[in-house]
């Protein structure tokens, strides 16, 4: 015949035997740490704008840039943007003068579009300074000139709807966040 153990008595103690002891929860990884080991990926793990954005335009996408190509733009990313901004925004300045020039002319056809004018004056000089700010993050391959890069892609989309454009603004920032989200690995 088996005996059971007996419980003891209220008040007194158990006399042999190790004490119990309530098992620990597991404490999850922090992220970083769980991407060193590999668990997860470490474009997940370091967060991001959009887990959505970075499967559709980065790692997912159903056409990736060549690897040396994105080597090259993130290796010299940073002569790229200075690039695009000496070519670029004094087009965009000179554009920007021209309809100034223009604003008593639409204000006697009865349009005013000052405000609009004001806002996208404010909108592009914004975004030159985030571009600047960006150029040292980028010769550091560091996460936060990438961002800024997102950032300044999403003041250039406003911007061009403010001055009036809808295709070519929307187009041109999603080509942009396809860059840049193919670009992402190098900055993290």
């Amino acid at each position: 015949m088996t005996s059971k153990p007996r419980s003891p008595k209220p008040g007194t103690t158990a006399a042999a035997g190790p004490p119990e002891v309530a098992p620990v929860a597991a404490q999850p990884d922090s992220p970083p740490a769980a991407a060193r080991r590999g668990a997860i990926p470490a474009a997940k793990a370091a967060g991001g704008p959009s887990p959505f954005l970075d499967d559709l335009l980065g790692s997912k996408a159903p056409i990736q840039i060549p690897g040396k190509v994105r080597y090259l733009m993130a290796k010299f990313g940073h002569w790229l943007v200075m690039g695009l901004m000496v070519l670029v925004l004094p087009g965009q300045l000179i554009a920007l003068g021209m309809r100034a020039a223009m604003l008593p002319f639409a204000s006697m056809a009865g349009t005013d579009s000052s405000l609009k004018l004001a806002l996208a004056l404010a909108m592009l000089l914004f975004l030159i300074v985030i571009l600047i700010m960006a150029l040292p993050g980028l010769q550091g391959r560091k996460v936060v000139g990438w961002q800024l890069l997102v950032l300044g892609n999403g003041i250039n989309l406003v911007y061009g709807l403010l001055t009036g454009g809808i295709v070519g603004p929307i187009l041109g920032a999603l080509i942009g966040l396809y860059v840049l989200f193919q670009l992402r690995r190098y900055y993290l």
